[in-house]
């Protein structure tokens, strides 16, 4: 079965090829197991009925069962094993029962006998039909099958009373009638099936790509407001604070960024300057701390280390904090109008904590928008993104402090 004919290959919904191939496994499967149950149906009923008295003499009664129970054995294998082969086994299996019963049961059985034959002829093997419907080919076989179970209830008299609707072949046709809409259902309604799953998949797709955009565009922000918009806010101060040499080489690692950024490239975030362009986490702590300091060493901010210079956080985080950390200092560089700020860093063995502090201008924290690109996005969203919160503590004219936690 194949209702993915005709997509075109551009289509996302062929991302799905994989999820339909195992629907359509497990819809098999389903086949199969109701057919099973089908069978075992049948094997019961028909084991009752023989369990009446009067349906079979005791040693008759013994050979019907060991039939039925080799019949049971046959759907157990239907249900294991799907394929062609286990459902020829059940026929054959199932012809041999009936004929075995039949003889048991002698040329004018009971009521109870014969309804023990439609049960086996009807369900034991009709359960069959679940799994006959999908080609030509089954249909055909479908058609057989009915036509010779039906055949041997009517010559073997197994009709359970006078009334035609009670005969042999109405009651055996009936119960292959059964089986094979059960089959039908189940094929007819795949395709509907697989295409809500395709409907699905490509609404997850779009959504999933939305997502991917949106984030995307929120990392560029991020990176260019750590590197190019820091350089122009230097220049636009007259570079107060930062040497003639440091800002040229700032401003041309921001020239080599952007000039990647438009050839194609998607560096991961860095902060502005040569120092930068490394990867965290190729660094030691201590390497990229080192960094860090004499980045704002020679841009006029004395900063103060205090604590643990060893943080247990895996690289990826580790970067992050460390850049969400080094925007805390680049905003007290610009906003606070002092020459001075605190860190101190620590590790319980739960949690990883940067705390900046400086004693400058300090603000309303209320005041701080959800459009604010270099807090937001840059620290607030960095440290999120690796699980961790962030919390700030300033009033104006009395400082502020940032405390940064990021568990491990």
């Amino acid at each position: 079965m194949s209702v993915w004919r005709g997509i075109d290959a551009s289509d996302p919904a062929r991302r799905q090829f994989e999820s339909v191939d195992r629907f359509s496994i497990q819809q098999s499967r389903l086949a199969y197991r109701m057919a099973r149950t089908f069978g075992f149906s049948g094997v019961i009923g028909a084991a009752s009925a023989l369990s009446l008295p009067g349906a079979a003499t005791l040693p008759e009664y013994l050979w019907s069962i060991g039939s039925l129970a080799l019949l049971a054995v046959a759907h157990l294998l239907l249900a294991r094993h799907p394929h062609g082969l286990s459902v020829v086994a059940v026929y054959a299996v199932g012809i041999v029962c009936l004929a075995v019963v039949g003889i048991a049961t002698g040329p004018t059985p009971d009521a109870s006998a014969s309804a023990a034959l439609v049960m086996i002829a009807g369900w034991g093997v009709g359960c069959i039909g679940a799994v006959l419907t999908s080609t030509w080919a089954q249909v055909i076989l479908l058609t057989y099958g009915v036509a010779t179970t039906a055949t041997i209830a009517t010559l073997l008299e197994a009709n359970i009373g006078d009334d035609p609707a009670l005969s042999a072949p109405v009651l055996v046709t009936l119960g292959w009638a059964v089986t094979t809409v059960f089959g039908v259902w189940l094929t007819r309604a795949s395709p509907r099936v697989m295409r809500r799953i395709s409907s699905i998949g490509y609404t997850y797709l779009i959504e999933r790509r939305a997502s991917e955009a949106e984030a995307q565009r929120h990392r560029d922000a991020r990176l260019l407001h750590d590197t190019a918009l820091a350089t122009l806010t230097l220049l636009a101060h007259g570079g107060r604070g930062v040497d003639e040499a440091a800002m040229r080489d700032q401003a041309a690692s921001d020239r080599d960024l952007l000039r990647r950024l438009r050839e194609g490239e998607s560096p991961s975030p860095r902060s502005s300057g040569a120092y930068t362009l490394t990867h965290t986490a190729e660094l030691q702590l201590s390497g990229t701390l080192e960094a860090v300091k004499a980045r704002f060493a020679n841009s006029g901010l004395d900063v103060a280390w205090h604590g643990s210079g060893q943080l247990g956080l895996e690289h990826a985080r580790l970067e992050s904090f460390i850049l969400a950390l080094t925007e805390c200092i680049e905003n007290v560089r610009r906003h606070a109008g002092v020459d001075e700020a605190h860190v101190t860093l620590s590790d319980d063995g739960m949690v990883v904590r940067g705390v900046v502090t400086d004693a400058g201008a300090g603000f309303d924290p209320e005041t701080i928008g959800r459009s604010s690109l270099g807090f937001q996005q840059s620290v607030i969203a960095r440290v999120k993104d690796i699980g961790g919160t962030v919390r700030v503590f300033s009033s104006p004219g009395a400082g502020t402090t940032v405390v940064l936690e990021v568990p491990k």
